[in-house]
């Protein structure tokens, strides 16, 4: 009998109790879920691309990703629960729940409205981590700033370009993003020539060059496949451009490009070949 006068007398605060312990151990069970869920997604994808593509992910940006993640969804899972526990505890106190609710509302509303940029970067933020549009280390354009990825937070993006500023990027303000050094790239030259040369002379030396530099050992891990003489894109009475293209892994084609420019230039110089200087061609194609 007084154990059950106790538990009537006591009943509220019994059930408060429970609510809060059962919030406390419910955010623990989904936080080491979520964590093991996004690691084991992360080390399933990035398997996968070494395993297809070759691909090797920066240690740096692997960690980056998975921290990322993870504290998103414990940030939701934080206050989804932690608003339920609340309101139930509330609701066990006799408090007005749905006027409660109401004013809480406007208030949200009013909050909102005034942060919408901040809710903006935020959004924007998650979408970059969740589809890996770009990481740390890789080289991107996002617009008013181009260069290398240093950090990715839910907010703001870190870039370093050549002049090595560190540029600070809102999420939310960007629009479009190229990225120069995911899966592979491209070293690409458009080379004009003066009128009189042989054509079938000048692709005979760029073949040539170009593969040379691709069988090279200091190059040849950075080139995939062979190199493509696309052919003339543009002549005039005064000169024909060639376009020649070798396929490199990422970031690699700064490199290879600055090479085979130099050993092209050498090639020519030794055969008598004469560049023309470039006109204002649309090659874009």
């Amino acid at each position: 009998m007084d154990f059950q006068q106790f538990i009537q007398d006591w009943e509220p605060l019994i059930r408060i109790t429970f609510i809060v312990v059962g919030a406390i151990v419910l955010t623990l069970v989904l936080r080491a879920s979520s964590r093991r869920i996004v690691n084991a997604i992360i080390t399933g994808v990035n398997t996968h691309a070494r395993e297809v593509a070759d691909k090797l992910v920066e240690e740096q940006r692997i960690l980056q990703r998975t921290k990322t993640i993870a504290s998103v969804l414990d940030n939701f899972l934080l206050w989804g629960i932690s608003i339920t526990a609340v309101v139930m505890v509330l609701s066990e106190l006799g408090v007005n729940i749905g006027a409660l609710i109401a004013v809480t509302s406007i208030l949200g509303a009013a909050i909102g409205f005034g942060a919408q940029s901040l809710v903006k970067d935020l959004l924007s933020g998650i979408f970059i981590v969740f589809e890996d549009q770009y990481g740390v280390g890789d080289w991107v354009d996002v617009g008013e700033a181009n260069g290398e990825v240093e950090k990715v937070g839910l907010r703001v993006t870190e870039l370093r370009d050549v002049h090595g500023t560190l540029w600070f990027v809102r999420n939310g303000e960007i629009v479009r993003v190229g990225n120069y050094t995911q899966d592979w790239a491209r070293a690409l030259l458009d080379l004009p020539f003066s009128y009189e040369n042989d054509i079938d002379k000048v692709n005979k030396l760029i073949a040539d060059v170009s593969t040379k530099l691709s069988k090279d050992p200091q190059f040849d891990s950075s080139i995939l496949g062979e190199p493509e003489i696309w052919g003339m894109d543009y002549v005039s009475g005064e000169q024909f451009v060639i376009r020649v293209a070798l396929t490199t892994k990422p970031s690699k084609q700064w490199a290879v490009t600055r090479e085979l420019r130099s050993r092209l230039k050498t090639a020519f110089d030794k055969e008598g070949i004469s560049l023309q200087k470039a006109t204002r061609i649309n090659l874009s194609n």
